[in-house]
């Protein structure tokens, strides 16, 4: 499932179509698209893993889920699930789930959490990560509506570099230690973003499906029941909070 850094990147791409007119809209998912002919692309946004093409009567939020993507002005051979298509260029989306929000944006999402946004606050999320102090510290960190944005690699590579154990419960981790954390994870975000941008990959792991992390101890694999997730870490480096 592709992660924050990978629909910024996208967003960034499809910003040439900021200011264009729908010549053709379509597509086998179940939202209608009539109502995009002939209308103006006002503005593309994200938040999180969410892509938001912006017009004047409603957006289109699009999720990539976990088998997801999004050409431009490319196509494959199999029908388009969403597309968008103008006088000079074309967005094709391929198993991805398009749905229209009548709300203004403003009323549906808060970019206080999304870990790539300029108005990202971690004084926020930290007091949102003490409101849940019974969960664990893994699961938080997959949490939407806390750390937008943020996927597996993120929360692995965060949590070693934080040096924080995966199971940890939120409640006993001190303060400065999820502080920490929270920086960790905007930084990562940010060096993941980076790569896509420079290399077209995310690599370089610490701990992400590594056999030794990245100060040479261990790295442990676990899968998480209830999410079927992998998850890395290194017993000697990172404490766990019980």
């Amino acid at each position: 499932m592709p992660e924050g850094p990978s629909i910024l990147l996208l967003r960034h791409q499809l910003l040439p179509f900021k200011g264009r007119i729908v010549k053709k809209a379509g597509g086998y998912g179940p939202m209608p698209t009539a109502w995009l002919n002939g209308k103006k692309l006002l503005d593309i946004k994200s938040w999180g893993k969410q892509l938001l093409l912006v017009f004047a009567s409603a957006t289109v939020k699009i999720h990539l889920g976990l088998f997801g993507d999004v050409l431009i002005n490319e196509r494959k051979k199999v029908n388009r699930s969403f597309f968008l298509e103008f006088a000079d260029g074309e967005i094709n989306g391929y198993v991805v789930k398009a749905a229209r929000l009548d709300k203004p944006l403003k009323e549906l999402y808060d970019w206080r959490t999304d870990i790539l946004s300029a108005k990202f606050d971690k004084s926020y999320v930290l007091s949102l990560v003490q409101n849940k102090p019974g969960h664990t510290i893994a699961s938080l960190l997959m949490n939407q509506d806390i750390f937008s944005g943020s996927g597996n690699k993120i929360r692995n590579e965060a949590l070693y570099r934080a040096g924080i154990h995966p199971l940890s419960i939120a409640g006993n981790i001190p303060p400065a230690k999820l502080k920490k954390l929270i920086t960790a994870t905007v930084k990562y975000a940010k060096l993941f973003y980076r790569q896509l941008q420079t290399k077209g990959v995310n690599d370089g792991f610490y701990v992400y499906q590594q056999e030794h992390a990245h100060d040479g101890s261990e790295v442990t694999m676990k899968v998480l029941p209830k999410e079927k997730r992998k998850i890395f870490f290194s017993e000697h480096r990172q404490h766990l909070y019980q």
